[in-house]
């Protein structure tokens, strides 16, 4: 009996290999043109001669973009149920939109490129969550490890662009950019995670708005939203502050991938214990609270041991918060809204938050360098309370959202 048993597992575990290591491979593409973008990619913006108020300015506009396209394209992803063909055309338009930069010339056309970057990048994450978190339903494989993937592609990306910039100069940036996002393009067109909701009604508006009015999720949405927010003066300003202290390309490349290493070590060894121990709301708390740490001392400008030290204390501002709010999502967003409601959670509050965020940035790094990573701490305060808020009020249970739409689909992509 137990030897059947055994084999039934083994049986069961080969047959969920292919589709975790097809979501752990989109996820490495996304995080890889990512992992190029957050850190490099205001450093290319410097050296085609954008100011530093501009990149702040440019990024604050991008994230503007990413919140209407954003919600647009993957609330039509569930109501078209075709959440794997928009999130390869996402990844299409994106990639053509990099590689349309070496043509740019005027700070206009830059703006317009920034705008169409930033739209198709938008609802990648978003669809690419649904499809993965349901994905790791169907074939019994851990979401945390396939994720992971995606980390250490930003791990590994932060390492070889360091150099590869040194050496190229920043145009590696754009073209590691543009062939990470055109894999991303195909493994999004065959992501496992696609054809897996059952026939139903499709969301509609109305149970979206419903779904983003309960309280439970207006809290989930502003914690996850403050303390990934937290982290805009970093994406805008923490390369070309590190170089201004003296620190060269390649350790600033070093310091980002310390960040996502301890990440990954998070995810893949204790991230699935601690987020069953704590709970969505309790992971937040955490990430909130670690923030405000971690963005105060930022301030004293530190180069040295205490900077590794608080790169490494990502794994706790990020990982942390995006793992309580997967949990939050896959245990109170209605499966066929799961799209929808990874855009009204990720974009719509989380993508407002950050672009006030980079918004901010812009204003008080020309002024004040280093003092910008108190609007960090304050967001990271709100992260904090706004989770233990949410612990309050939340049962653990899915929220009941009634959809009067009655149109019948039929699966989830191609």
């Amino acid at each position: 009996m137990s030897g059947s048993g055994g084999a039934r597992r083994a049986a069961e575990g080969r047959a969920a290999t292919g589709p975790a290591l097809r979501s752990s491979a989109f996820y490495a593409a996304y995080f890889a043109a990512l992992g190029v973008h957050l850190p490099f990619w205001p450093l290319w913006l410097s050296d085609w001669g954008l100011s530093e108020g501009e990149i702040g300015a440019y990024a604050a506009a991008g994230f503007g973009a990413r919140i209407v396209a954003g919600m647009v394209l993957p609330v039509a992803a569930d109501r078209l149920a075709a959440r794997r063909w928009v999130l390869a055309a996402s990844a299409g338009t994106a990639a053509v939109a990099f590689l349309a930069h070496l043509l740019v010339e005027t700070k206009l056309a830059l703006l317009l490129l920034t705008l169409a970057s930033a739209g198709a990048l938008s609802a990648m994450l978003p669809i690419g969550d649904a499809l993965g978190v349901a994905a790791s339903r169907a074939f019994g494989f851990a979401y945390a490890r396939s994720r992971a993937a995606g980390s250490a592609a930003f791990l590994a990306a932060n390492l070889a662009l360091g150099s590869a910039m040194a050496v190229f100069g920043a145009d590696a940036a754009l073209w590691v950019i543009v062939v990470a996002l055109s894999a991303a393009a195909w493994l999004g067109l065959t992501h496992p995670g696609g054809g897996l909701v059952q026939p139903g009604p499709r969301p509609g508006l109305t149970a979206l708005g419903r779904l983003a009015r309960a309280p439970a999720f207006l809290l989930f949405a502003l914690s996850a939203g403050f303390a990934q927010a937290s982290h805009g003066p970093l994406y805008a300003y923490g390369s070309i502050h590190w170089r201004d202290l003296g620190l060269t390309e390649g350790t600033i490349g070093a310091l980002w991938a310390w960040g996502v290493a301890v990440e990954i070590l998070l995810m893949t060894l204790v991230g699935a214990w601690m987020t069953r121990r704590l709970g969505p709301s309790g992971m937040l708390a955490l990430a909130g609270g670690a923030g405000v740490v971690r963005w105060a001392l930022m301030t004293t400008e530190p180069t040295g041991p205490l900077l590794w030290a608080l790169q490494g204390s990502h794994a706790l501002t990020f990982a942390a918060a995006h793992l309580g709010a997967m949990a939050f999502l896959g245990a109170a967003a209605p499966a066929r809204m799961a799209g929808a409601g990874q855009a009204a959670f990720q974009v719509a509050v989380g993508g407002g938050l950050m672009a006030g965020s980079t918004a901010l940035s812009a204003f008080v790094y020309p002024l004040a360098g280093g003092g910008a990573w108190w609007i960090g701490c304050a967001f990271s305060a709100g992260a904090l309370a706004a989770a233990l808020a949410a612990r309050r009020i939340w049962d653990g249970g899915e929220l009941p959202v009634e959809d009067g739409a009655a149109d019948a689909s039929k699966g989830d992509g191609p």
